[in-house]
């Protein structure tokens, strides 16, 4: 991406295994279908969320040049996904469920240990970044505040468990073993269809969440890792595959 700046280009080709983007991961979905177009916020949320397809950096740096992305096969084919400024798309739909596992969960309380800040610079010195952090306080009671990680992006996990622990102490809770499941689109809370849909769904099967968050582009739960396959074909199902096609699967 950057060599297609520096080229001053239009637009840019890039190349993996599939045929593009698709709804789902389909070694996990077998009906997931591949889709036409998707905005750079989309394909962010879908990449940070777990789609291995592009990297969220790389779509970051088109969308700031306008650069048009191209995400095609090598190994040919007619399919691809185009990756664009406001592709036409009726607002408030799914477009896909992109997922992770091996994450972790910390919680920490804030009060005599000064528990967020001890957190933060702990993981700062480690050069550990957090996917998402969350910190409320109530009048009386304290704070609180919550992060996750993921193990993919850690080195010496063991070690920086026991820095926490060390440093943190009874203040410090710690969840293993999460995995994360996200519904992507553009205005997808613009009403609270999606995230009832989605809630349901996952009550459905029986998985306790261990976390809610929402963005204008993204609803992401979490949960044990081992439900997450389950919970991908499901959410596909109720959310994306009862939707007018994006693209016919390939």
């Amino acid at each position: 991406m950057a060599l297609a700046a520096a080229l001053d280009a239009e637009a840019c080709e890039i190349y993996s295994d599939v045929e593009g983007v698709y709804s789902a991961d389909p070694r996990v979905v077998p009906e997931a279908a591949r889709l036409a177009e998707l905005s750079y916020e989309e394909m962010q949320e879908l990449a940070e969320a777990g789609a291995r397809v592009l990297n969220a950096q790389a779509v970051e740096f088109a969308k700031e040049r306008g650069i048009v992305i191209y995400a095609r096969s090598s190994h040919g084919g007619p399919g691809e996904t185009v990756v664009r400024k406001d592709p036409p798309r009726a607002p408030g739909r799914v477009v896909g469920i992109a997922s992770e596992t091996s994450l972790v969960v910390l919680t920490t309380r804030a009060g005599r240990s000064d528990g967020l800040a001890g957190l933060v610079d702990i993981l700062d010195a480690r050069q550990v970044d957090g996917k998402q952090l969350l910190f409320q306080e109530w009048p009386g009671m304290g704070g609180a505040a919550s992060l996750v990680l993921s193990l993919e992006n850690i080195h010496a996990f063991p070690e920086l468990k026991a820095a926490l622990k060390k440093r943190l102490g009874a203040d410090l809770e710690l969840r293993e073993g999460v995995g994360a499941i996200s519904a992507i689109g553009a205005g997808i809370n613009a009403t609270f269809t999606n995230l009832r849909r989605f809630l349901a769904a996952v009550a459905g099967m029986g998985a306790p969440l261990f976390g809610l968050s929402t963005s204008s582009f993204r609803i992401t739960a979490l949960v044990e890792e081992r439900h997450v396959p389950e919970a991908v074909r499901r959410l596909h199902a109720e959310l994306v595959a009862r939707a007018e096609p994006t693209a016919p699967g390939v």
